[in-house]
């Protein structure tokens, strides 16, 4: 499958955003090794719990638990300000100061663009060529559904979903704690000078929000696979049709009305599009990830290109606009 986007020959911008705009920080190796360090826990958290869930079942638990026990971690948020000064004499200073926090996550995503070459690049900072193609591989601490738009925030429909497809049965599975996924849509560039933009949600796969639109619930999918638990749960059309509702009511920036929900799932009762439209409106305002980039541009290694995500509810959406 393959998405054109427009661009020329010039740079990239990736701007990221939440239910409030958050733009991308570049890394220092504190941050960087935070991250990774972040990262790695809430992983091992993920696998924690789902081993808990097993142990549950086979041990002929009556109740599981309808939320996965996963302990969150302290993960790093940076936060720039900018402040300009006017003196006496008219002479204007502009000063800015970057801070550091920790703050608590509970779910993370790790993602990293491939050319069609192989090489692996970091979309703020190379410069694009006419038609040039690539993909974008994501890592998730935590099992999550993914769902991939192009967006038209000016028009309606205000997105288009690319991911998942019909046409790729896989794109509805869960991504399991710890692998990596290599989405399957190819995009590549054209001559479009305007400005395009896509965007990704992510849904922790035990979201209440989400459980009425999976083929069973999170928790009950549980299964050994080879000595590992794993989600088997799969997004079914109501599922995914949530996750484009989560998508447009970030970008449109306003509230999600019943009249949404029912444009993004057909056939819907009244009932259950209300049930979800507070689900998603009462999730919104944690949407936002904490986000740290690289300052490397290209690498053979995903490593060194990547950029966390970490978000402290249960989804999170990020946006990418390239610029011409």
């Amino acid at each position: 499958m393959k998405r054109v986007f427009g661009l020329s020959c010039v740079a990239v911008m990736l701007a990221v955003v939440g239910a409030c705009g958050n733009l991308f920080a570049e890394e220092s190796s504190t941050i960087r090794t935070d991250s990774e360090r972040a990262f790695a826990q809430l992983t091992s958290n993920a696998l924690d719990a789902l081993n808990q869930i097993q142990r549950d079942k086979d041990s002929g638990t009556k109740s599981i638990a309808t939320k996965f026990q996963i302990a969150e971690v302290q993960a790093p948020a940076q936060t720039t300000t900018t402040t300009t000064t006017t003196s006496s004499d008219g002479q204007t200073t502009t000063q800015t100061q970057t801070q550091t926090t920790m703050k608590p996550s509970k779910l993370g995503i790790k993602v990293w663009f491939e050319l069609a070459d192989g090489t692996f690049v970091n979309p703020t900072k190379k410069e694009w060529k006419p038609r040039e193609k690539f993909y974008v591989h994501v890592q998730a601490a935590v099992p999550v559904y993914v769902a991939l738009y192009q967006n038209y925030p000016e028009s309606r429909p205000t997105s288009r979903q690319v991911y998942p497809n019909e046409k790729f049965t896989d794109s509805f599975k869960v991504l399991q704690p710890g692998q990596t996924t290599k989405l399957p849509v190819q995009f590549e560039m054209d001559n479009d000078m305007r400005d395009e933009t896509m965007s990704m949600v992510v849904v922790r796969s035990d979201w209440e929000g989400i459980q009425n639109g999976l083929t069973t619930t999170a928790t009950a999918s549980v299964t050994n696979n080879n000595g590992t638990a794993q989600v088997s749960a799969q997004v079914v059309t109501t599922g995914a049709g949530t996750m484009k509702s989560i998508n447009d009511t970030i970008v449109a920036k306003k509230e999600l009305t019943v009249e949404n929900v029912k444009e993004n799932i057909e056939d819907i009762s009244d009932k259950e599009a209300k049930k979800i439209t507070k689900f998603v409106n009462d999730a919104a305002d944690t949407a936002k990830f904490q986000i740290i980039g690289s300052s490397t541009a290209t690498s053979t290694q995903p490593n060194d290109v990547c950029f966390y995500m970490f978000g402290s509810g249960n989804i999170g959406q990020w946006q990418l606009t390239i610029k011409k």
